[in-house]
């Protein structure tokens, strides 16, 4: 399980690759997620930086698993989940955020998204946020993005009882902005981003601060803080603690 780079042009692409586990997201990938958005912000001639996954999933979200949870003590002020890491460096990233959704996106890979400046899906693709069936709420941002992009009874039916949404339902609520067949999507969705590395991208760059500068960007960083705050709450919940066991481990408590 890694997290796979690779500069193509002026695209630099990272790759969510742990097909075992539906790319679900460990600690060591959150660091090395981190690592890459750094990587292709400091890179001068990087005008996208692309995600995607590898295999049938695009992400089935973070990583539940005993292994990967031992340990974490969110009733510890010092510390600071992997995600919370990665969502500070995605809402500060200043070149073109563009995700390839490859297949299934759940959970923090599909909160996510809002962030991005640019998205297109396969027609393999569903979004979920199962936020209430383990006790969670709503993060990455998407407490304020969802509404504002899907609408407000859309984004309660997912983020509020944690139904799905389907590929031609994220593109007709303008979540997504393309919907290509499974066979094809992997060649069409690097076809446009070919296509957009070409454009100049002194203009692309600074077009994005226009939209999405640092007024943008506060009002991000303290959503999250919000929703993360909230989230370590519910974390030590010793409901939300019986309900994640029950449905990570088959635990029966």
């Amino acid at each position: 399980m890694s997290i796979r780079t690779e500069i193509k042009g002026a695209a630099f692409w990272i790759t969510i690759d742990n097909e075992k586990r539906k790319n679900a997201i460990s600690n060591k990938m959150w660091t090395e997620l981190c690592q890459a958005m750094e990587e292709s912000d400091a890179n001068e001639d990087t005008l996208l930086t692309v995600f995607t996954g590898s295999g049938e999933f695009y992400s089935s979200g973070n990583d539940f698993s005993p292994n990967e949870t031992a340990g974490a003590d969110q009733s510890d002020l010092d510390y600071e989940a992997g995600y919370a890491r990665f969502m500070r460096r995605l809402i500060k990233h200043t070149k073109v955020l563009i995700g390839l959704v490859n297949g299934p996106s759940i959970g923090i890979a599909c909160t996510t998204l809002g962030i991005f400046d640019y998205v297109v899906c396969s027609d393999s693709a569903y979004f979920s946020t199962p936020f209430p069936s383990i006790g969670f709420c709503p993060e990455g941002a998407s407490s304020a993005m969802f509404e504002r992009i899907i609408g407000t009874s859309k984004a309660s039916e997912m983020l509020l009882f944690g139904e799905p949404m389907s590929a031609r339902q994220a593109l007709d609520r303008g979540f997504v902005s393309h919907v290509f067949p499974k066979a094809e999507f992997r060649q069409k969705a690097a076809a446009l981003v070919e296509k957009f590395a070409k454009l100049p991208k002194h203009s692309v760059l600074a077009s994005k601060e226009l939209c999405r500068g640092q007024k943008w960007r506060r009002e991000m960083l303290a959503i999250h803080n919000e929703e993360y705050d909230l989230l370590r709450k519910l974390t030590v919940d010793e409901r939300t603690i019986n309900l994640i066991l029950a449905k990570f481990t088959k635990s029966k408590m």
